[in-house]
């Protein structure tokens, strides 16, 4: 995860967008009901992070390799000795690319800043 200014103006500017949310829907600023929606936003940029970290890391890889070994099988246009040649299965962890790092980094901004302002309200 990456803590760069874009990660941080993105932050903001979902910050102050769910604020103005807040502002027009409640006419107030109350802790909760911000925790709330903090949560809210922070939640599919979560699922979506942390789903592109576990392909990066190779959890379905051998699922992946196994199911392209069943497609060709099922196919039979190659001969069996062709089809012991790995070569052309890429694993599906070097197609994810580090994208993800991004959408869990702000994700993990807005969640720290609900659990903050939960925290406030608590305390």
């Amino acid at each position: 995860m990456k803590f760069t200014k874009k990660n941080l103006l993105i932050s903001l500017a979902l910050f102050i967008a769910v604020v103005l949310f807040q502002w027009i829907k409640y006419q107030t600023i109350q802790w909760i009901p911000l925790s709330n929606s903090l949560f809210l936003v922070s939640l599919p940029l979560l699922i979506i992070g942390l789903f592109g970290l576990v392909l990066s890391k190779g959890t379905f890889d051998f699922f992946h390799y196994s199911m392209k070994k069943v497609i060709k099988l099922r196919k039979r246009k190659q001969e069996p000795d062709e089809l012991e040649d790995n070569s052309s299965l890429d694993a599906l962890s070097k197609s994810v690319g580090k994208s993800y790092q991004s959408i869990l980094t702000v994700g993990l901004i807005l969640l720290a800043l609900s659990i903050l302002f939960l925290w406030n309200y608590l305390l």
